[in-house]
């Protein structure tokens, strides 16, 4: 019977980053195909807001990201169901992967690596739907910091300032989940990690 090994404890962390990333994917491609399931009321989103020319504006974006998304339908549609399916699967199959599987390992690396293709491709094809919505995110907070801010110079480079920061997260948040599908894979394809795998497989075969 072959002698069992020691799961490596960089595989443990691996596997549980293979789960973070599967839930985060599976979440975010659901909110994707939701927004093309539900409608979206201009009005109802601008709610609150006491100044009309900051409600104008809110509802203006609105409606310009509510265009934009429409017109992106064939491509948001498509990879939105896609994260959702690949999300899903790499959370089934890492824990499947926990229990010692060998081909939910091999399975796991081919989602991970997928998962990693999927979301560059939707940074670069849905960047203006992305936009659209930080110009709405952009006039919510300007017409927010007008009503908590009296001077409205310093309000609108306040709201410039923290548009800034989220344009700029965008790629960040990207770099770093595809460094984290990196070292998932590294993980899961290191020596100690298959010879793991392929003793457990042995003693299965071996009951």
């Amino acid at each position: 019977m072959p002698a069992e090994r020691k799961r490596p404890w960089y595989l443990v962390l691996a596997l549980l980053g293979a789960l973070a990333l599967g839930t985060t994917g599976a979440c975010s491609g659901w909110s994707t195909v939701t927004l093309y399931r539900e409608s979206i009321d201009v009005a109802a989103a601008s709610e609150g807001i006491a100044d009309p020319d900051d409600r104008a504006a809110v509802e203006s974006r609105i409606d310009a990201y509510v265009r934009t998304l429409d017109a992106a339908k064939s491509r948001g549609w498509p990879l939105g169901v896609a994260a959702l399916l690949i999300g899903g699967a790499i959370v089934f199959v890492a824990w499947r992967a926990m229990s010692g599987s060998g081909g939910a390992r091999a399975a796991l690396v081919q989602l991970v690596v997928a998962q990693a293709g999927l979301n560059a491709a939707s940074f670069w094809l849905m960047r203006d739907v992305f936009d659209a919505d930080l110009r709405v995110f952009e006039a919510r907070q300007a017409a927010d910091l007008h009503e908590r801010v009296p001077d409205k110079p310093r309000a609108d480079e306040m709201s410039r300032a923290a548009v800034s920061m989220l344009r700029a997260a965008n790629p960040v948040a990207l770099a770093l989940r595809t460094l984290g599908s990196a070292l998932v894979v590294i993980a899961l394809t290191r020596r100690r990690s298959r010879d793991f795998f392929d003793a457990a497989t042995a003693a299965v075969e071996e009951r």
